[in-house]
């Protein structure tokens, strides 16, 4: 008999997001707001150095997660409304 063992996930970030679903559908839209805004500083990023855009990408990174958090363009509100449990 060939016998695994599978380690339960750990306590983390997947865990605290898919307790509650609004989180889990702002933190969605967080990620989506910062590659559409990454897209559109793309051309501003061009010749800058490595720190520079590492602060850029921090700086998206919490702009769109505070966007999100605080009603974002709808699509969190959208998932939810069309969310069948």
């Amino acid at each position: 008999m060939d016998s695994k063992i599978y380690l339960p996930p750990a306590m983390g970030y997947m865990q605290e997001y898919t307790k509650d679903k609004k989180k889990l559908a702002q933190e969605f839209e967080a990620i989506l707001l910062k590659e559409v805004l990454k897209e559109g500083f793309k051309g501003f990023m061009n010749n800058k150095s490595f720190q520079e855009r590492l602060y850029y990408d921090a700086f998206l990174e919490n702009l769109s997660r505070h966007l999100a958090l605080n009603g974002g363009v709808g699509i969190a509100q959208f998932i939810l409304k069309n969310l069948k449990d």
